[in-house]
């Protein structure tokens, strides 16, 4: 497309974002609402937070991260459909802010807290433990933020010196020439990218360690933390191919957002699907014939017991089984409702993961009674209203074009 036309379709996909604002805010207070609720109920509150917060922010981090690494890979198919996922970044600073919550009610969930472990008193204690996680969520929200800046700032500057530009100014403040802007931001985002990866890798890990292995401290797995933060990339590229099946027309970019970008996609999202079960079943392996008691028994708890058994099932058929047999078919890749259908279908089990992963360590005895209800719902709708708002918010104040984009052959 010429560079009228490039700008033209980022002013009109600006002002196509849906006007939702209301909607999102009402969401967050039915989210207090539920919380309320909940609060009094032992540590049913905390514990819907506490879900919630694992799968909100690894959505939002691995949309930015599904980013970085077309960038770094030099990979030309993503396109606008990987710039919705990049934008999602206005939700991890956002993470940083909700991770209060984590601090608050961290004593009443780890239960290590009130019952210290000697061996591992060095690593479980509450005030490192909290620490940690602050910093290295500090860190990974500096980098990310970085990163987004330098991925939009060349594209929004462009349009600003043609004089029509309604993203804000601080974004092209102190441009320096469109040729002279993109050499720039290609050269720090090709150390930047593979850097943010790392550190990805790295802080979800621990992210995995501390916020789910540690709610049971006698269990132990080394590949825990790979396996955790490799779901939240499926999950993630989940949630950017649904995210552009359902706002592709509404901003008027399906030609370039077109089935080739979503054959693309659905590749990804099937290699995801492929690593995330290789690591469940080296670990899961490994464990079982091992027949450790204090490895096997995170196991037993989710497969031999009610009500854990058949949401175990439900993920493991719905969240790898299905998507994994369906995604074999080239034609289904092609077509955006199907790969919408399946992104839908990763993104429901992969929220059921994160409550199978979370709550059954918290409700130890056998055959107690399900624990979702009004309240753990209302909890997930404000959760949903602050990444769809924050999402909204980003973008009215980014190009959502890149400028480099070429329109795939169909």
């Amino acid at each position: 497309m010429s560079r009228d036309q490039w700008i033209e379709t980022n002013l009109r996909a600006r002002e196509r974002v849906p006007r939702l604002g209301w909607v999102m805010l009402a969401l967050v207070i039915l989210g207090a609402v539920g919380f309320y609720m909940a609060w009094g109920q032992g540590i049913r509150a905390w514990q819907a937070y506490w879900v919630n917060f694992l799968f909100f922010a690894g959505l939002a981090q691995a949309g930015v991260i599904v980013a970085a690494l077309v960038q770094s890979t030099g990979g030309r198919w993503g396109g606008a459909l990987v710039r919705l996922g990049l934008l999602q970044v206005a939700f991890v600073p956002v993470t940083l802010v909700l991770y209060t919550g984590v601090v608050l009610g961290a004593a009443d969930l780890l239960p290590w807290v009130a019952e210290p472990i000697e061996a591992k008193a060095w690593w479980l204690n509450l005030d490192f433990f909290l620490i940690r996680l602050g910093v290295v969520l500090a860190i990974i929200t500096i980098c990310s933020l970085a990163f987004a800046y330098y991925a939009i700032r060349p594209d929004a500057g462009a349009i600003a010196a043609g004089g029509r530009s309604p993203f804000p100014k601080w974004l092209s403040r102190g441009w320096r020439g469109e040729e002279a802007e993109r050499e720039r931001s290609k050269q720090i985002l090709g150390w930047l990218g593979p850097l943010l990866f790392l550190v990805y890798a790295l802080v979800y890990s621990l992210v995995g360690f501390d916020m789910v292995m540690s709610l049971e401290p006698h269990w132990s797995s080394n590949l825990f933390g790979g396996y955790f933060f490799l779901t939240a990339l499926y999950m993630g590229t989940a949630a950017v191919i649904v995210l552009n099946v359902l706002l592709r027309r509404r901003l008027g970019l399906e030609e370039q957002i077109n089935s080739a970008r979503f054959h693309d996609a659905g590749k990804v999202l099937f290699a995801f699907c492929l690593l995330s079960a290789d690591f469940f079943w080296s670990q899961f392996l490994v464990i079982w014939y091992g027949d450790l008691p204090e490895e096997i028994s995170f196991i037993l708890h989710r497969i031999q017991h009610d009500p854990w058994v058949i949401l175990s099932y439900a993920v493991l058929f719905g969240g790898f089984v299905l998507p994994f047999v369906i995604l074999i078919n080239r034609r289904v890749k092609q077509i955006p409702l199907t790969i919408g259908i399946i992104g839908l279908l990763v993104l429901i089990g992969g929220f059921a993961e994160r409550i199978l992963l979370v709550i059954p360590s918290l409700n130890p005895v056998p055959g107690t009674a399900f624990p979702i209800g009004l309240e753990e719902i209302l909890i997930s709708l404000g959760f949903l209203g602050l990444y769809g708002a924050s999402l909204l918010w980003m973008m009215r104040r980014a190009p959502m074009v890149p400028a480099e984009t070429e329109s795939p052959a169909h």
